[in-house]
């Protein structure tokens, strides 16, 4: 059958008794036409009803109490008149109703144009009538009198829509795919093509797999974009509650709060877990971070460890006056871990002796151990410098502590996969791109349309949560954190700090914390790890070049003229020289020649110094026509172990010097960049 085109550039096909023109875009929006014209007309109506009734005096009562019997009457007609269609649709349609005759009687009292009508009619209103053209859309696939059908223009046809959930900002249901033709990856693939199709922003559809059937999906559209403003943190959401309520920190894009469960839960098979946190600098982590020690500082069974050996009091300033405890030097933070494993084994013994596989709020109320969270910021400068790190992680759980570890990036060379295969939540924060994003979210939230590179650090504060307790559908929900300030944060903490309890007394023993019964003076001698809670001014800690005066002036106050040999010095007398035949060498002569054939040793080379291994490494690099890793760069170059060569490899990479191959580890020696050491 031959086709041809018509005078307006139609196709039209020979020998058949019609054709069928292409649509013009007026007659593909005429179906979502009806929703948009009652939203536009309700405002006119409103006003000259408005008008109208306070020009008749005594008119307005009467006007009142009609509008609302007629808004009655009409929502109850469609609630009646729609029995025989789905359930959703109905309900949906008689919330409309109800909604927009509330609207339309308060705006005939008050006026439209006064606040917060006008603002309900214009974001309220909009939102209910763009719901309504995506249900549409979604339901009818398109207009099918012409063919134009949705899963056929992005070429998923087959695809069916089952029965569509509508919430204020959300459009939700399944979906079934052809059966041994289109996966739910396909479907994937195409949700930006969908949200373009519908008129909506990126990243506005999202297709999760149906865990239990491969021929089904599910489909969530979210019309608005609610994420671009933060909303206000209203102070913490369980004051004087257990721990083992859930953690408020943010909202959902559809309004819905997001929240993090820390201790497990026997009774919901909900395990315990510790958290990684990832984004780049300026992404929201310390936002975050500031209300979910809000949250902790609130609660009657929690403590708060913060080790932060990189900002300091930058950002925890806020916690000035809580209960919280504090470590900001390198070495102490090290110590402390190191610490660590003692203290689980004794509380994990203790929480045992007492009949519990974990710890619970019965711990506290009963015993007194109240629940740890060891919160790490900058992470990445402690983990390469703890040994056994991951069996830290493998066993605090059960001992009631979880670990917190934020950094920017959770790269193999900054975290091992043993230490990330016991962080069973990760809250992600804009990263620079979708491999970082890797590092901390699944394959299968990825797939979903998890997608944290587009914010980067435009967007403090969004973030994706993978937790357990929350629903795996959910994981590819973006949300954000509340909008806050330190002020507001601390005075929250300091209304309740009379709930917060004191760290279980073994447990600050073995760690070395002191205890927040402490007054001023006794701060003024701190235990062994020099850790106080922030409670008042903290004193100002000696510098390091202070220390090294100090260190000199005490040289300097010691006596050496004591005679050494001199029994009332006090000085123990210099030992006797052991070989006395050596007195009388002369230790400037030379050494006479070896004889022919005399073995020889090799004496070590010193090690080249920090800008000569890098010159040498430059120059070995120059010389590379192949892929190359930390371990083909021969050891002379540089004298140090293969860690220091994979951060030096790994930093010339980051500033361009060299490229990253496609393998982990591997790198390329980069045709337009010169090195300088």
């Amino acid at each position: 059958m031959a086709s041809k085109r018509n005078g307006d550039g139609d196709l039209a096909v020979a020998g058949a008794e019609y054709y069928t023109p292409k649509k013009h875009w007026a007659s593909r929006l005429a179906p979502y036409a009806s929703e948009w014209a009652g939203y536009a007309a309700s405002w006119p109506v409103a006003a000259g009803a408005h008008v109208w009734m306070t020009s008749t005096p005594g008119a307005l009562p009467w006007a009142s109490a009609g509008l609302t019997l007629l808004g009655t009457g009409v929502t109850a007609l469609t609630w009646y008149c729609s029995r025989a269609r789905a359930a959703i649709v109905r309900r949906f349609a008689t919330a409309t109703s109800g909604i927009t005759a509330a609207w339309v009687t308060a705006g005939t009292i008050q006026g439209p144009w006064e606040t917060p009508l006008l603002q309900l009619w214009a974001f309220g209103g909009a939102t209910v009538a763009l719901s309504w053209s995506i249900f549409k859309a979604l339901k009818r696939g398109g207009d099918s009198e012409g063919g134009d059908n949705l899963w056929e223009k992005v070429k998923l046809a087959g695809v069916k829509t089952g029965e569509l959930s509508v919430a204020p900002n959300k459009v939700q249901g399944p979906l079934q795919l052809p059966a041994g033709e289109i996966e739910t990856a396909d479907v994937q693939k195409k949700a930006d093509l969908i949200a373009s199709y519908l008129g909506l922003r990126k990243g506005a559809v999202r297709i999760a797999e149906n865990p239990d059937d491969a021929s089904q999906a599910e489909m969530t559209v979210v019309p608005n974009d609610v994420l671009r403003h933060p909303a206000d943190w209203t102070g913490p959401s369980h004051p004087g509650g257990s721990i083992a309520d859930p953690l408020v920190i943010g909202v959902y894009e559809d309004t819905e709060v997001i929240k993090l469960w820390l201790p497990g839960d026997p009774a919901t098979a909900r395990n315990a877990t510790h958290v990684q946190i990832n984004g780049m600098s300026g992404s929201g982590k310390s936002q975050g971070f500031k209300l979910t020690a809000a949250e902790i500082l609130t609660r009657r069974d929690a403590n708060l460890l913060v080790l932060d050996p990189s900002k300091g009091d930058q950002t925890v300033s806020f916690l000035e006056g809580s209960k919280a405890y504090l470590v900001t030097d390198h070495g102490k933070c090290k110590k402390l871990l190191r610490k660590l494993p003692e203290a689980i084994t004794e509380r994990a013994s203790q929480l045992g002796q007492w009949g519990y596989d974990q710890w619970v709020p019965e711990a506290y109320t009963e015993h007194g151990m109240a629940y740890l969270v060891v919160w790490v910021e900058e992470a990445t400068k402690l983990l390469q410098s703890v040994e056994k790190f991951d069996v830290i992680a493998q066993e605090a759980r059960s001992a009631g502590i979880s670990l917190v570890l934020s950094q920017q990036r959770s790269t193999f060379r900054q975290m091992s996969t043993d230490v990330r295969a016991q962080l069973g939540a990760s809250m992600c924060f804009g990263v620079k791109d979708p491999e970082d994003a890797g590092f901390s979210l699944s394959d299968q939230t990825l797939d979903a349309g998890a997608s944290p590179w587009r914010w980067k650090n435009r967007m403090p504060g969004c973030l994706y949560l993978e937790a357990p307790g929350i629903e795996e559908t959910r994981f590819a929900t973006p949300g954000r954190t509340l909008r806050s300030t330190d002020q507001a944060l601390t005075a929250d903490i300091a209304a309740h700090a009379d709930q917060s309890p004191e760290l279980w007394g073994p447990t600050a023993a073995t760690l070395g914390l002191a205890r927040s019964t402490q007054d001023a003076t006794d701060r003024s001698e701190p235990k062994e790890a020099d850790v106080v809670p922030m409670r008042g001014p903290k004193e100002a800690q000696p510098s390091a070049s202070d220390l090294l005066d100090n260190f000199e002036d005490s040289l300097q106050q010691q006596d050496f003229e004591d005679d050494p040999h001199d029994p009332e010095s006090g000085l123990m007398p210099l030992p006797e020289p052991t070989e006395p035949d050596l007195e009388d060498l002369d230790p400037d002569e030379e050494l006479p020649d070896l004889p022919e054939g005399a073995a020889t040793i090799a004496l070590p080379q010193p090690k080249p110094s920090l800008a000569e291994a890098r010159a040498n490494i430059a120059a070995w690099i120059g010389r590379q026509t192949h892929v190359f890793g930390p371990k083909d760069v021969p050891s002379e170059l540089h004298g140090r172990d293969r860690s220091w060569v994979s951060r030096e490899l790994s930093r010339l990479a980051d500033e361009g010097a060299i490229a990253r191959a496609d393998d982990p580890g591997t790198y390329r020696a980069h045709p337009a960049a010169g090195y300088a050491a």
